[in-house]
């Protein structure tokens, strides 16, 4: 996203409205000294969850200046699920709506993330959070049937599966939501897999079919 881009969405996003001059100003701040201070620091969420951020992670640093990055679909999350509730997060990166489901809304959440450092990254999220009780990590892509597949792993939020265009791949282990949730019925599926969601769909048809 462009610099002209970036201003736009953060000054006209609903939770900063009215008030542009402060939420550019974060912006200056957090490009100030994420570039002096390189290593990850621990950043307020919502409702007294955290986020651990870096420059350049974009996955997570959009919450940083909106509070809610993907607002219509984060206030959707925390305003449906509730405690005890099944939450599956398919294309987790690094693990914001995750937080959202299992710190804020106390719900249970299978999380998927194919990329192992993003992963790794998800994971000290969850742990940041002390919601390890609440989460089922699984560290594979999501699609029809159970195998191996070869992803790209250098395109940060926009990871997908690897064309033969695509000239860094690794391979990784892919699962289905029906095998993987077996009869754990979730209330809420988000799926962010960068145009592999009729893979994920066809995956969970006995999941889907559960009234």
């Amino acid at each position: 996203m462009s610099l002209l881009k970036t201003i736009d969405f953060i000054t006209n996003h609903p939770l900063n409205a009215g008030k542009p001059l402060s939420s550019i100003w974060r912006f200056i701040q957090w490009q100030l000294s994420s570039r002096i201070n390189k290593e990850p620091v621990k950043k307020p969420f919502i409702q007294g969850t955290s986020l651990w951020m870096k420059n350049g992670w974009t996955g997570v640093t959009g919450n940083l200046y909106t509070g809610l990055h993907e607002y219509n679909d984060m206030a959707f999350l925390i305003h449906f699920l509730r405690a005890g509730d099944v939450f599956a997060d398919v294309g987790a990166n690094m693990g914001s709506y995750t937080v959202l489901a299992s710190g804020v809304c106390k719900a249970r959440s299978y999380t998927f993330e194919p990329v192992p450092f993003i992963f790794n990254r998800l994971s000290q999220n969850v742990a940041l959070n002390e919601i390890e009780a609440l989460v089922i990590p699984v560290n594979a892509a999501v699609g029809s049937v159970p195998g191996i597949i070869e992803f790209t792993s250098t395109e940060d939020t926009t990871n997908h599966l690897a064309t033969q265009d695509d000239e860094t791949k690794i391979k990784v282990p892919i699962v289905t939501l029906d095998n993987t949730l077996k009869s754990d019925c979730p209330v809420l599926i988000k799926i962010d897999v960068e145009g592999y969601e009729s893979e994920v769909i066809i995956g969970a048809l006995q999941t889907l079919n559960n009234h």
